[in-house]
């Protein structure tokens, strides 16, 4: 399969030089990411300048080797030649398109073109995009008032318009809240699943995921939504979920 996912969280420019943007570390769609490679998928993984990457965000030393003083044991090699491996295995099927500023309109453009230009099967959009953003002034405002108040308009939901650039798609979003009842969490899930035309829509607490409880609730219309977690191998799980029912969708069973 060809898969695509974002990740990271996209800004919203106050000034030339000052921006508004999400605490999104791409942690979670770099494991997505992960998974779907370890499954034999070939994936673009479209990021944000200061998201996290698959494969590489993970590192060979651990705290335990700071408190070791980075000693060579054999646990400590053992785990580079690992990572190494891993490396080999997947780098040909991994295909990382950076952001150069990770703006809202920049995301657009290039999840666009990738879209229209790849044959892509599954899309997985856990990209955090702002609903809000200022109109951006021009130069560098002054620091040089006690208060500045900005003004932020609502902005196009791009998720929405995928289905226009990839009508076969298995298409999932993403909805994150926090400390909010399940139920009302689910509720919401699956009216912008309605809203965004996907077939299915992933809705977190980011209280949960927090507190190390990280849940998701695998919402689809006219299904019973299926809870995955909390659980280390969360995004294993999730991503041999999504493939089964991509597979039952593009008629590959």
């Amino acid at each position: 399969m060809n898969i695509l996912v974002t990740g990271g969280g996209a800004i919203a420019p106050i000034d030339e030089v000052r921006s508004i943007t999400n605490s999104s570390s791409g942690a979670f769609s770099a494991a997505i990411t992960e998974a779907c490679l370890e499954r034999g998928a070939d994936v673009w993984h479209l990021h944000t300048p200061q998201a996290q990457l698959p494969l590489l965000r993970q590192t060979v030393i651990g705290p335990e080797d700071l408190d070791a003083g980075w000693m060579l044991d054999e646990t400590f090699i053992n785990r580079a030649f690992d990572l190494l491996d891993r490396w080999k295995i997947h780098r040909k099927r991994l295909h990382l398109v950076g952001l150069d500023e990770g703006t809202v309109s920049e995301y657009a453009m290039v999840l666009e073109m990738l879209l229209r230009s790849q044959p892509f099967d599954i899309v997985f959009l856990a990209m955090a995009v702002s609903d809000y953003a200022p109109t951006p002034s021009p130069g560098k405002v002054e620091s040089t008032s006690d208060e500045w108040i900005l003004t932020l308009k609502r902005q196009p939901k791009i998720i929405a318009q995928v289905r226009d650039w990839a009508p076969e798609i298995y298409l999932v979003g993403f909805k994150l809240m926090t400390e909010v009842d399940p139920v009302n969490l689910i509720a919401t899930a699956e009216r912008a699943c309605l809203a965004n035309r996907a077939d299915a829509t992933l809705a977190n607490d980011l209280a949960l995921y927090r507190a190390g409880k990280h849940t998701v609730h695998l919402v689809r219309p006219n299904h019973v939504a299926e809870s995955i977690g909390p659980d280390p191998e969360l995004a294993s799980k999730l991503v041999d979920r999504i493939l089964r029912l991509a597979d039952e969708k593009l008629g590959r069973r």
